[in-house]
């Protein structure tokens, strides 16, 4: 049973900027740990450094193995590269809204909306190229060094679920500021008088 359900498998969280060992989780993890042989978390890389491989492989998975580590990398920055603009084009709408609530300025609300609705548009590209980037690592080639066995699966936390749910009060506050200036109860001018025989 152990040969077929190695602890690496399900030890560890991976984020965005991390790869950590889940605390007592596995006691012999633990001890290496505390000697010093390894490191609890180790940082996700955002450039190329290519694996050491075994010299025993042939050509031709060595090369796959270079060109899916180019491609997880490509994955890895675009998720990481949106998410960043996401969180920018957000907080940007957000003062600009907060300007436009204060100053009772219509556009500044459209363009407020028009901002969270590029943002949410962000985001949604940056949590599909996450999991995408996830999944095209479990099913690099080959499968014995990258996949999952058969009887273990893979699965999200609570900070994808947080990702999903602010995605969508996202978009729901573009849709309501860019919405605000229509519904909002219409401005009656006060009619200015009129000259007459050059009287003011």
């Amino acid at each position: 049973m152990e040969s077929h359900c190695s602890r690496q498998f399900n030890s560890t969280i991976s984020g965005l900027w991390r790869r950590c060992h889940r605390e007592g989780f596995d006691i012999e993890t633990e001890d290496l740990i505390y000697k010093g042989m390894i490191q609890r978390c180790i940082p996700v890389k955002y450039h190329y450094s290519s694996s050491i491989l075994p010299r025993n492989f042939p050509i031709n998975i060595t090369k796959t193995i270079r060109q899916d580590e180019w491609h997880a990398l490509h994955l890895r920055r675009m998720t990481a590269g949106f998410i960043g603009m996401a969180v920018s084009i957000i907080l940007f709408g957000w003062i600009i809204g907060v300007l436009g609530c204060c100053k009772q300025h219509d556009l500044m609300q459209y363009v407020a909306g028009l901002l969270f609705l590029m943002g949410g548009t962000c985001s949604i590209i940056s949590l599909c190229t996450c999991v995408a980037g996830i999944n095209f690592e479990l099913s690099r080639y080959p499968r014995y060094m990258y996949g999952l066995p058969e009887d273990i699966s893979h699965g999200y936390g609570w900070s994808m679920f947080c990702a999903w749910v602010g995605l969508g009060l996202t978009l729901l506050a573009g849709f309501l500021c860019t919405l605000a200036p229509s519904l909002s109860a219409p401005r009656t001018m006060a009619p200015k008088p009129r000259q007459e025989n050059g009287t003011v």
